[in-house]
């Protein structure tokens, strides 16, 4: 086993806030890469749809929710939307 099988994340689910740009799309990305099923949040949900199209060419599942962190209803509507599309949340970068 090499070192990168040690750190694969098949079938976990990740949520990555501030997904629309920066870090937020380099985590996503790289989250997918190593096979994890991603949940993208942001305030801008137009340019979360660009970050899904990188999750998904990576073979991984994405799912864009429009979120605005300070929100205590925006992350539980969140959350609710993570666990109703894959069913768990095993990871979470509050970015």
């Amino acid at each position: 086993m090499g070192i990168l099988d040690r750190f694969r994340l098949d079938g976990r689910v990740a949520i990555v806030t501030g997904a629309s740009s920066g870090l937020g799309v380099a985590f996503a990305k790289a989250l997918a890469e190593a096979g994890a099923d991603v949940s993208l949040a942001a305030r801008r949900v137009e340019k979360l749809e660009a970050t899904k199209a990188l999750v998904e060419a990576a073979g991984r599942r994405a799912l864009a929710v429009r979120t605005d962190v300070t929100s205590v209803a925006d992350c539980q509507a969140l959350v609710d939307a993570t666990i109703a599309e894959f069913g768990r949340v095993d990871i979470l970068v509050n970015n």
